[in-house]
């Protein structure tokens, strides 16, 4: 390996070679599957340059760009009273990277939809996903390296991954959750700070155990460590607010029950995580899930955004954000949806819908997007790029 105090001199020599090759896309048909499944193809050179010279101790996980400010701080559609957002409420947002929270769903409610999406939804396999693990990696085998007893998953793993996975897009099957996303108490607020057109193209479930850790310091914005070579999410622009989250608690979400925290104002710039490529031992996770990202998190007091049942906050996952420890006997559960402006790609080229889609860090290929579809939530889509549900 050619390691010198963390320093990967043959990891640097290869990177060289696969980012040369990525920026040759007329030749990559002719290539072998194994090397264009290691190309950088979405990388930009900040994004190499960090990771060739420091031997591969210093990789982003997330596409690397700044973030823009807006030339206004007012709203962009002028909505109904009671959602109104003023222009010093969008101004703290972009300052601190979240807003809330809100009032969604009554006491009563909160629970029926919790009893309905954990018993009812979540313990059956969802329709849409397809899938096959796999062992090579691409790319990501190259840039985390993994202790050879890491290699294969246990079924244990698997059953965890595919109970996350199960947990993932579920508004597209089942109609009360779908519902619950397209309230105008979430919509508006969206559309005052993204604009009139909007698509639902994400959702998911968190569950914080009884006892347990929350979830490590992370950045996503275009979903790039899907496979590590290139973006999930293509907007127009990636230094814009192109998209938010609505982050919805279906249990009190509290510092004693394990709510979500951030670093006010890390959304403005993308870091990478720090790779300790001398792997002596297995590990129970996929190294590059619990990577530290390369941000001084403990010189530094995060924002931890409290949230009683049935309210919602919205945020920029640009931001260094993270979940901390249920220190309860119950568990802390919640759902998100991400929303974003009609003008966003999402998903690369019809390859992937064609040959499937790699989860790396799940060691997932061939996932099928067959059943993948946005959600118009708000306004028309003149674009056309995503294809939509129920249309």
């Amino acid at each position: 390996m050619f390691l010198m105090n963390g320093f990967d001199l043959l990891f640097s020599l290869k990177l060289v070679f696969w980012y040369a090759l990525a920026k040759l896309p007329f030749i990559h048909p002719i290539l072998p599957q194994k090397l264009r499944d290691r190309l950088p193809t979405g990388w930009n050179f900040h994004m190499f340059w960090i990771a060739f010279k420091s031997g591969g101790s210093k990789v982003f996980i997330e596409y690397y760009c700044n973030f823009k400010e807006p030339d206004s701080y007012k709203p962009k559609v002028s909505i109904a009273p009671e959602f109104q957002l003023s222009e010093e409420n969008i101004k703290f947002f972009y300052q601190n990277c979240y807003i809330g929270p809100f009032d969604l769903m009554s006491p009563e409610e909160t629970e029926q939809m919790r009893d309905h999406l954990v018993n009812s939804v979540f313990n059956v396999p969802p329709k849409i996903l397809k899938y096959e693990f796999q062992e090579d990696n691409g790319l990501a085998d190259e840039l985390f390296p993994e202790h050879e007893d890491d290699r294969q998953l246990t079924e244990k793993q698997k059953h965890k991954i595919l109970a996350q996975m199960g947990r993932t897009n579920r508004h597209i099957e089942d109609e009360k959750l779908l519902n619950l996303f397209q309230r105008p108490a979430i919509v508006e607020r969206c559309a005052q700070l993204l604009g009139e057109d909007l698509i639902l193209w994400r959702s998911d479930c968190f569950e914080v155990p009884p006892h347990a850790d929350g979830t490590p310091w992370h950045q996503a914005s275009t979903w790039f460590f899907h496979n590590f070579r290139e973006p999930v999410a293509h907007p127009l622009d990636e230094e814009d607010l192109f998209q938010v989250t609505c982050w919805i608690a279906l249990t009190d979400a509290n510092k004693e029950k394990g709510c979500v925290a951030l670093f006010p104002g890390t959304h403005k710039e993308i870091y990478p995580v720090k790779v300790d490529r001398k792997v002596n031992e297995p590990n129970a996770k996929h190294r590059y899930i619990i990577g530290e990202l390369d941000y001084p998190t403990e010189d530094k007091s995060p924002q931890l955004i409290e949230v009683k049942a049935g309210q919602f906050f919205i945020f920029c996952e640009r931001a260094v954000h993270g979940s901390i420890p249920n220190q309860t006997d119950s568990s802390r559960w919640g759902i998100n949806c991400r929303i974003a402006k009609t003008s966003t790609r999402f998903f690369t080229n019809k390859r992937m819908f064609s040959e499937g889609h790699q989860i790396a860090y799940y060691k997932l290929r061939d996932v099928s997007l067959d059943r993948w579809k946005a959600v118009l939530v708000r306004g028309t889509d003149r674009f056309g790029y995503n294809p939509l549900l129920n249309q």
